[in-house]
């Protein structure tokens, strides 16, 4: 089997590892004090479906690696440090289910990316967080109803979208 190290540095400044295999489906480092995390091995992990941060102290967290996940499911990021983040990795993600990223100091989200996501079933952020889509997308049929459910919340902008619609 082949196996990747993921890297990450404790809020003490501790240097941390966890090496985990390739075929892995769930990967779970909630509780261990991360303040950042290289998620670039992750590409190697194709079949990943969850990945669970929740509970650390992550202040900024690069997705990119993600869009090589395409069996992904899950992402819980919840109760961390997370300021701001860009789902744009996550558009490629078609079978996400779950996407939580409540208790965080997030305050503004493009969701945007989130309407490549049909199976999008969970959505959880604060109630004070302020979500903006491109208004290009408002023309989309196929939304996910989570996203439905939070229309009157949106606010639509003019911006090119970070993600583009599929038109399968």
């Amino acid at each position: 089997m082949d196996r990747i190290i993921l890297r990450y540095r404790t809020s003490n400044g501790l240097e941390r590892t966890a090496n985990i295999d390739t075929s892995e489906t769930r990967l779970s480092l909630e509780l261990r004090d991360i303040e950042s995390i290289d998620l670039m091995p992750l590409v190697w992990c194709t079949e990943l479906e969850t990945l669970n941060l929740q509970y650390n102290k992550i202040r900024e967290l690069d997705l990119t690696p993600l869009a090589k996940c395409t069996a992904l499911q899950e992402v819980n990021l919840s109760h961390n440090d997370l300021r701001e983040i860009d789902l744009t990795p996550l558009s490629s993600c078609h079978n996400l289910r779950e996407l939580r990223i409540d208790k965080n100091r997030i305050r503004r989200i493009d969701v945007s990316p989130l309407f490549e996501c049909p199976k999008l079933e969970v959505f959880r952020r604060d109630e004070f967080v302020s979500l903006t889509a491109s208004i290009f997308l408002r023309s989309i049929g196929s939304w996910p109803d989570v996203l439905m459910d939070e229309y009157h919340r949106i606010l639509w902008t003019h911006g090119e979208s970070s993600a583009r619609p599929s038109r399968s």
